[in-house]
């Protein structure tokens, strides 16, 4: 008699689709969550320099490595080239810089979700991961600010750094541990928070696993302490690389930077300032951002500051101790501190209650911190609070609750984010004005420049006092000899 196999249900290759939609309801969560300044869309301040330095691919690699004050940005700057040139006209610059800033946090939930998944097994764990991090307006400026988007993209390379470390953890296949160190050097490219990303990078190839003794804690062959120095290495050297290259292109006006008003940027730099508000941001922003609460008015008190990090610390000390996957803690403190240090020691300069206690754009990367040391205790209660399946399926309890994640974000957040929208129609309109000229310099054959001094200056709405709108004015690629009279008879009636 022959038998006839039955397929075996644990054999089969699991579905992704339950964790995928549930990403996808994650980023729409995201979508909706600043719908209003995509459909109501401005540019601001610092967002008029990037844009009309590079409004041909000429001027952009003319000005690809000037710095952003003391920012060396050349692939923002390519980033904002790439935006000038996708416009169908300057009326569209505007939602086109939105778009780009809720597209960077989309990327970055699911380069978390694939790390996140690889590093616990399970997309239960992924999923939380990518809806903390993305269904949030902890760092709002990083999403609806042109220029603070940068800072996402930054923290975006950063995650593609910490994927292909995680792939040399696993096959160490070369070329991982070298896309490991190129992400490294490409993440400050986009925005300076990102200097610490080889050193992060380098924690979590050096960090062991819970059921490993540290390699510190007993003598380590010279074979072994050859293999660690190189892993170590490669993404240190690729910060190196670009501090090396950045410095060599434009060493004074990173060290003397104008915002620091004649100091260099190491006088300015106040560590005690750093870490004292270190610790008052942890308090009034980074926890409570998290659940969507701000205070705008003021800071909190030393008194209530201490109070609030004590507590975190002996919460944070729990959560350590029980956490079965310590790489993801270190990495998550890694961020949190190291970031936080960095920005507010350099930023000493400025008053931490009247202003850098609001700038939501310096929480982005401690965010990113927190969540990965949330998620990294979570395997802890697996078995205690819910049980995951082997092959990696999602039940339908799990999906249930993964869902109620997303929707209690989306309801604790919806309020700030609404609160903290604005919108001036001057400035579509103002923008509006220059696409209906720079089409007409198109027509005529007048050369931007001859345009710009033939209509004067038209203050731009939301930018800096000096700031001329004219400037989003490209002209004719290929125009004719005209005076400046004639442009200004044929331009200036265009209203």
């Amino acid at each position: 008699m022959v038998t006839r196999a039955v397929p075996s249900v644990a054999l089969r290759r699991p579905s992704g689709l339950p964790e995928f939609a549930l990403g996808c309801t994650a980023t729409l969560a995201l979508v909706l969550l600043y719908a209003p300044w995509i459909a109501k869309p401005h540019i601001r301040y610092d967002d008029f320099s990037f844009l009309t330095k590079s409004r041909t691919w000429g001027e952009t690699w003319v000005n690809l490595w000037q710095p952003m004050n003391e920012h060396v940005m050349p692939l923002s700057r390519i980033a904002a080239a790439i935006l000038m040139q996708i416009v169908p006209g300057q009326g569209a610059i505007p939602r086109a810089a939105e778009v780009q800033g809720v597209t960077a946090v989309v990327l970055g939930m699911w380069l978390l979700y694939g790390f996140v998944r690889r590093e616990l097994g399970h997309p239960f764990y992924a999923v939380i991961a990518m809806t903390l991090f993305g269904v949030t307006t902890t760092y709002y400026e990083c999403v609806t600010w042109y220029s603070a988007s940068f800072f996402t993209l930054a923290l975006d390379m950063t995650l593609v750094g910490l994927l292909a470390a995680q792939s040399w953890r696993r096959s160490k296949r070369w070329y991982a541990l070298a896309a490991c160190g190129v992400a490294s050097a490409l993440a400050p490219a986009f925005h300076g928070t990102a200097l610490l990303g080889g050193a992060w990078c380098a924690l979590y190839l050096l960090w062991p696993q819970r059921d490993n003794p540290p390699t510190w804690s007993r003598p380590m062959p010279r074979a072994a302490m050859a293999a660690t120095l190189r892993d170590v290495a490669a993404p240190l050297l690729g910060t190196v690389v670009f501090v090396a290259t950045s410095l060599s292109k434009k060493a004074d006006q990173i060290i003397h930077a104008e915002h620091y008003q004649g100091k260099t940027i190491f006088a300015a730099f106040d560590p005690i300032e750093g870490v004292q508000n270190t610790l008052r941001t942890l308090a009034d922003n980074q926890v409570l951002g998290a659940f969507g609460i701000a205070h705008k008015s003021a800071a909190f008190p030393w008194s209530v500051v201490l109070v609030v990090v004590g507590i975190l610390a002996v919460l944070g000390g729990i959560w350590w101790r029980v956490a079965p996957h310590g790489r993801l803690l270190a990495l998550g403190v890694a961020l949190i501190l190291a970031s936080d240090l960095l920005v507010y020691g350099a930023r000493a300069e400025w008053s931490y209650v009247r202003s850098v206690h609001n700038w939501t754009r310096y929480h982005l990367f401690p965010h990113l911190g927190l969540v990965l040391f949330v998620v990294g205790g979570l395997p802890h209660f697996e078995g205690r609070w819910f049980t995951l399946a082997p092959e990696g399926r999602l039940s339908r309890s799990q999906a249930v609750a993964l869902a109620g994640l997303v929707a209690a974000l989306l309801a604790c957040h919806w309020p700030r984010s609404q609160g903290s929208h604005f919108y001036v129609p001057e400035q579509i309109a103002v923008l509006q004005r220059v696409e209906r000229v720079d089409a007409k310099c198109r027509e005529a054959g007048i050369d931007g420049v001859t345009a710009r001094q033939a209509l004067g200056f038209v203050q731009f709405p939301l930018g800096y006092s000096q700031e001329n709108a004219w400037e989003f004015l490209r002209g004719s690629p290929s125009p004719r000899p005209i005076s400046v009279d004639d442009a200004r008879a044929l331009l200036g009636a265009i209203r």
